[in-house]
């Protein structure tokens, strides 16, 4: 297929045929491939594009800032050796150093540009090709919803960026950029949050489930006391690491099974082995937090080929392991007590 006829398909269905009101879709590898060709094609475009105005730039701010210093030096000398006048001397060189900086800055600002213009053009047609999803550059998961997960460390400020949203038989699906800030603006955590609404009430108390074994150690007899520990039986490495705690835990041990536990280790090894916490609650939301420093959708530098390519397919393979966790547990089906008479 080559791009003249994807391109006109694209244009003939307004986008891609799995789409529709926004549900989410398993993606055909060939045709996700040849979508992402014509998107890492079209975004390497704008980045050339964005990289000659910003040489042309810094060529125009090099030039006049050399010019500027050549004569605030002379300004500085005349006015100094021949007048006596330090306060125009001055005056002189700092001007001279005022106006590199102000045409470096004006050179930048093609940058800056550049990172805008990618993420309102380019990561909206990402999440179409990835199968159907909505983007949305500043929004998030409700803070005051993600206090009730009982995961998150105290934090300050809470951040929310390139959130991508969805649908999957009938299961709410967003996930997100995130960073928690102490109020120094230190960070304490940096990652992706992910969060599946399941329709109707199917999910029993409170469970958690996590990896990372220091906030196991620090907060299972503090914020975790009125959890009991699960067990389970790992049948390898990977699943060893969770901990299971829940405060209904023969509800939590039908939810957590080797299975489950298995698809969030394949997640957290997309990101580098990290140490993934999740959380069952309030009947139908499941949270899924992953510490993650690496800004995932952030344009590459303008003078570098763009990353679309490995973004989209680290993106499609996380979206995938999500989909994979509600066919597992089932989540789309109408809990029975719901629908006996």
């Amino acid at each position: 297929m080559d791009e003249a006829q994807i391109r006109a398909e694209n244009a003939q269905d307004q986008g891609i045929p799995a789409i529709k009101n926004g549900e989410l879709t398993r993606r055909d590898h060939m045709r996700f491939t040849n979508e992402l060709e014509l998107l890492v094609k079209d975004a390497e475009a704008l980045r050339l594009s964005y990289m000659k105005r910003h040489q042309a730039r810094a060529n125009t701010a090099l030039s006049l800032g050399l010019l500027s210093l050549f004569v605030g030096a002379s300004g500085f000398g005349w006015f100094l050796l021949m007048q006596g006048d330090i306060v125009r001397a001055v005056g002189s060189i700092a001007l001279a150093i005022i106006v590199p900086v102000l045409l470096n800055i004006w050179a930048s600002q093609t940058l800056k540009n550049y990172s805008q213009t990618y993420k309102q053009t380019f990561l909206p047609r990402l999440a179409k090709t990835l199968g159907g999803l909505e983007f949305h550059p500043k929004r998030g998961i409700g803070a005051t919803l993600l206090a009730k997960t009982g995961l998150l460390p105290p934090h300050a400020l809470y951040q929310s960026e390139d959130c991508f949203m969805g649908h999957y038989k009938d299961v709410k699906i967003i996930f997100s950029e995130t960073r928690l800030l102490q109020k120094n603006r230190h960070s304490i955590f940096q990652g992706i949050f992910v969060l599946l609404e399941i329709p109707g009430a199917a999910l029993e108390g409170h469970t958690i489930l996590t990896a990372h074994d220091e906030n196991y150690q620090k907060w299972r007899h503090s914020r975790w006391s009125k959890l009991q520990d699960v067990s389970f039986t790992a049948q390898n490495q990977q699943t060893a690491r969770f901990k299971v705690l829940s405060d209904q835990p023969p509800a939590a041990q039908k939810i957590v099974t080797e299975t489950l536990l298995k698809e969030l280790a394949d997640i957290s090894e997309l990101y580098d082995h990290a140490p993934i916490s999740a959380a069952f609650f309030r009947k139908k939301f499941i949270f899924i937090m992953i510490p993650y420093a690496r800004n995932m959708f952030e344009p590459s530098n303008v003078h570098l080929p763009v990353a679309t390519r490995q973004h989209a397919l680290h993106c499609k393979r996380e979206i995938e392991q999500i989909l994979q966790i509600i066919d597992v547990l089932e989540l789309y089906q109408t809990p029975k007590s719901e629908s006996s008479p």
